[in-house]
């Protein structure tokens, strides 16, 4: 407690003195000329390339964890040293690039930030702190073509208080069982993780703390329970925005149950039981144990797992498929681009929750009030910050709904820098810069006019087609299996609601293709006043084909094609049906 107070009351002496003595700093302490001074600091950090901005994420006895101003500077992974590598954003001079190589550091000398929030203690009152580090070493410069690039050491003093690090738990005292990366010795059974004191009745362990989200991710119908486990003493980086920052050591548990019987939704099978963990690398690892039969424990699985899951309904038994992630499944939605964690964020937890032991609380007040955030949160302020809609939420609109739907279902993916599709469905970008309504798609599926969303037309929107299917290019592609209905009725009302002409439905054709043995009339419909043009040889029809009136009659192979045409109106995307018949 002693050396925690004099290395603050250090910082404090370092901190007035750098201020001082700063170049063209006022003579003044009044908080406008402070102001303006770290102003001018910050401007020339920009124009000098001599300074980087900052903010202080933690204070440590060694030093400061530093979140830098330029997001590419402090990349995984970085050394627990004196020394970073990486690049910065600001574009340096014409003839210079920054080095790239292990241990190379060519920026900085004045660090400019601002003073943390102590663990579960009110903010210290003071505006920015000003720390020094210096170079030492050679400089080197390598011609890359007709750039040079550039490699410098720089070092620091413990009056200086600064040095590069990433937030390192010590796996001691992680309180789960699990490795520091995915190459180490990982528990073949979920009961000697420690997640829970009790497997069999699923009682969590006490250092696990229970979550909820406002728009769960489609699992195949399956319900969910959740808990995060953050390292003693550590603490995640919170924004009101975007995606939080979590210590080495943090682990996310999220475990599965589905109904099996639809008389009785009570009547449930334990599946599986995820662990998501923050690595020491900067990255994260998932490992998936699949529960035993009799629930006494769950298994370690090492590579994925499908399995058909049966379930009883009022018309006898169906097979539900069900899909278990292997460690590599689980890199593909948690990458880098998504932030890793993917549900555990200010628009998801916005929200109030009911404990166990029966407290409702909004979850970021509650996160806060445990000393896990960096921030100050206050019943006051979370209405300030973004919040998703739930689908059936009759408060918000239906925009809100359908736009937090995809935030939580595909906004991992399809965001700027993801896949190659070219929205962003994250819930922060507003919408007129999603590039959703009326956005091009790459994949039209051969549907004339295709968009991600065609206002007002539920056949030409590809999103609600990839959504509402099962079919090989279903959207999300891993660990769906069956149709959210709900999620893609929330979808087709508001496509339904957005402004634009009325579109005519794709003709009805019956009956529908297949396999015949005699000859088959044909029938088309569409809707009152419309006209259905259709073809015989598979090409796409047009006013110049041949006008429906009255049914047809094949006897041979064909592919019948059907548009309809009616004036004021968006004709049809095209029906198309195979008849096929079977040798006498």
């Amino acid at each position: 407690m002693l050396k925690t107070l004099k290395f603050w009351l250090a910082i404090q002496f370092v901190a007035w003195e750098l201020l001082a003595h700063a170049n063209d700093f006022s003579a003044t302490n009044s908080p406008a000329a402070r102001f303006q001074s770290t102003e001018k600091v910050r401007a020339e950090c920009l124009a000098g390339r001599r300074m980087i901005c900052g903010k202080i994420l933690r204070v440590l006895p060694d030093g400061l964890i530093v979140e830098s101003g330029y997001p590419d500077l402090l990349r995984s992974p970085l050394t627990d040293s004196w020394l970073v590598s990486g690049t910065v954003a600001v574009r340096p001079a014409p003839n210079l690039i920054e080095s790239q190589e292990p241990g190379a550091v060519c920026v900085g000398t004045v660090f400019l930030t601002d003073l943390p929030k102590a663990r579960g203690k009110k903010p210290k009152p003071y505006d920015y702190v000003i720390l020094l580090s210096y170079p030492a070493g050679e400089t080197t410069y390598t011609s890359v073509g007709t750039l040079q690039k550039s490699g410098r050491r720089f070092t620091g003093t413990l009056a200086a208080a600064v040095g590069f690090r990433v937030a390192q738990a010590r796996w001691t005292d992680v309180p789960l069982h699990l490795p520091p990366t995915a190459t180490g010795p990982i528990p073949k059974l979920l009961s000697q993780t420690g997640a829970f004191c009790d497997v069999t009745n699923l009682i969590p362990s006490r250092f696990l703390v229970p979550y909820d989200l406002n728009v769960p991710f489609w699992s195949d119908g399956a319900d969910k329970q959740r808990w995060a486990c953050v390292p003693p003493g550590e603490i995640i980086h919170f924004t009101p925005t975007g995606e939080w920052m979590f210590p080495p050591g943090t682990i996310f548990v999220k475990h599965f149950e589905i109904a099996t019987n639809a008389a009785h939704p009570a009547a449930r099978r334990r599946l599986e039981t995820r662990l998501l963990v923050c690595d020491a690398a900067g990255g994260v690892y998932g490992v998936t144990y699949k529960w035993r039969a009799d629930n006494s424990d769950a298994d370690l699985l090492e590579t994925n797992l499908a399995e058909a899951i049966n379930i009883k309904t009022a018309a006898g038994w169906r097979p539900q498929p069900w899909y278990y992630p292997s460690r590599a499944d689980c890199q593909t939605c948690h990458t880098p681009n998504a932030g890793f964690v993917l549900g555990v964020k200010t628009r998801q937890l916005n929200r109030d929750f009911k404990y166990p032991d029966g407290q409702v609380e909004n979850e970021l007040v509650d996160w806060d009030r445990r000393g896990l955030l960096d921030a100050e949160i206050s019943p006051a302020s979370i209405k300030l910050f973004p919040r998703l809609a739930r689908a059936d939420d009759p408060s918000r609109s239906l925009a809100d709904r359908a736009r937090s739907y995809l935030d939580a279902n595909c906004a991992n993916c399809h965001r700027p820098e993801g896949t190659v599709a070219g929205f962003d469905a994250r819930y922060d970008t507003p919408l007129a810069k999603q590039n959703i309504v009326d956005g091009h798609v790459l994949i039209d599926q051969r549907i004339d006019g295709a968009r991600v969303v065609a206002p007002n037309d539920v056949w030409r929107s590809i999103l609600l087609m990839r959504v509402n299917t099962s079919d090989g290019y279903a959207m999300p592609p891993l660990a769906r299996n069956t149709i959210d209905t709900a999620g893609a009725a929330l979808l087709r009302a508001w496509i339904t609601s957005l402004p634009g002409p009325h579109v005519l439905p794709p003709p009805e054709i019956s009956p529908p293709g297949g396999h015949f043995s005699k000859a088959v009339a044909v029938r088309l419909k569409s809707e009152p006043g419309a006209k259905i043009y259709y073809t015989l040889d598979g090409t796409v029809p047009t006013t110049e084909d041949l006008l429906y009136h009255q049914p047809f009659t094949l006897k041979k192979p064909t592919i019948v094609r059907a548009n309809a045409f009616k004036e004021g109106a968006t004709r049809s995307i095209t029906a198309k049906e195979f008849f096929l018949f079977r040798q006498p």
